[in-house]
């Protein structure tokens, strides 16, 4: 999997179990930490969707060794003779 989602799904789940941690107090700069963190989360999903979104270009690509090494193996085969 690409480190970018590993970091996503590291960020979201230490920020949800922080979650826990800060319910029911009545204190307004808790409160905003909390929304603050949402937005976070949100934030990194959508980036994490758009970075994977196209997945042939970008720093998060997938490589065209593996297809050519696949197509060369079907070039020489004899199947491909039938």
């Amino acid at each position: 999997m690409p480190i970018i989602l590993w970091v996503v799904l590291a960020t979201g789940g230490i920020i949800v179990v922080g979650f826990t941690y800060l319910f029911g107090q009545q204190s307004t700069a808790i409160h905003l930490l909390m929304v603050g963190s949402l937005a976070l989360i949100i934030a990194l999903v959508l980036f994490t969707v758009a970075a994977l979104n196209y997945p042939f270009k970008g720093d998060i690509r997938i490589h065209p060794e593996a297809m050519e090494h696949v197509l060369g193996r079907f070039h020489s085969s004899k199947l491909s003779d039938l």
